[in-house]
């Protein structure tokens, strides 16, 4: 799981990059900006829910600590 949260958050840098890069073209597509930001956030809220997952405690501790 861990990798795969690496990836998503080298994939999310990537997009964070393409859409700085055509907001500061001359002539930003705008359409292309709203795309882009649509998959940035796909991913960050997928980054989000791995995080969830990986720091959740487990069960069993949660209710041996309790």
């Amino acid at each position: 799981m861990h990798r795969k949260l690496v990836a998503l958050r080298v994939r999310h840098a990537i997009l964070d990059a393409k859409i700085g890069r055509e907001e500061r073209r001359p002539h930003p597509d705008s359409l292309r900006i709203m795309s882009l930001k649509k998959i940035r956030l796909r991913l960050k809220e997928e980054i989000v829910q791995l995080e969830r997952r990986v720091h959740r405690p487990h069960p069993a501790v949660a209710t041996a600590t309790a």
